[in-house]
């Protein structure tokens, strides 16, 4: 369960902020996840670009490396 990658070093006493600067999610959402009402905030989001990943994936393979261009 990804709440466990905030409650385990919350519970070894590591502060809420060092935990939010290590996972990279946002505070509010850890505090949740701390005080028992959440335990499902991180679900991942899709990218804009999924449906893209396979011609960026070609492209690349390909040579095309200017980031404009593509």
């Amino acid at each position: 369960m990804m709440s466990s990658i905030v409650l385990t070093p919350w519970k070894e006493g590591m502060p809420i902020k060092q935990i939010v600067k290590r996972t990279g999610h946002a505070r509010q959402a850890v505090r949740r996840i701390v005080r028992g009402e959440r335990n499902d905030v991180f679900r991942p989001r899709q990218s804009s670009l999924e449906a893209e990943f396979p011609w960026l994936d070609a492209q690349w393979d390909a040579g095309k490396r200017n980031a404009s261009a593509l």
